[in-house]
């Protein structure tokens, strides 16, 4: 992945970027804050993840973790299920049902994807809050990009 770009707007550049979690920690662990965040994030995927999934799930990373805000206070995480090996799928829808758990032990805030299921957490996280366009006067379409861990 190459270095994030932000637009002018402290948003990163629109598109889902790829990248391990090595290239997520270096591009956006810049300060102390942020490398708990990921340490959270890579303690959440060691310990509760590979248990649910029997593997390193894909997932998809948003909120203001990637964003240029110096001091995010979680990461929004949305757990790709259609990607993920048939057996564990409801291991791993699962997880969600135990989300406010996740948000306070790893300052994570789960969500599930599955096309299948008409789970559609990717539109929502894509997508900007009304009102935080309105007050950076943003067009309604304008759009962010977010990160895919995999």
């Amino acid at each position: 992945m190459a270095p994030p770009r932000f637009d002018p707007h402290g948003y990163l550049e629109a598109g889902i970027h790829l990248c391990t979690m090595e290239e997520l920690e270096e591009l956006f662990g810049w300060n102390n804050c942020r490398r708990g965040l990921l340490a959270q994030l890579r303690e959440f995927v060691e310990t509760e993840l590979m248990q649910a999934a029997g593997q390193q799930a894909p997932l998809v990373l948003d909120g203001t973790f990637v964003t240029r805000h110096e001091s995010p206070v979680e990461i929004v995480v949305v757990l790709l299920l259609d990607e993920i090996a048939e057996e564990h799928f409801w291991n791993g829808a699962d997880l969600y049902s135990s989300h406010q758990t996740v948000r306070s032990r790893y300052q994570i805030r789960l969500y599930v994807h599955s096309a299948t299921y008409g789970m559609d957490a990717l539109s929502r996280i894509q997508g900007i809050d009304t009102v935080e366009l309105l007050e950076k006067g943003l067009h309604h379409k304008h759009s962010k990009g977010v990160v895919r861990l995999n």
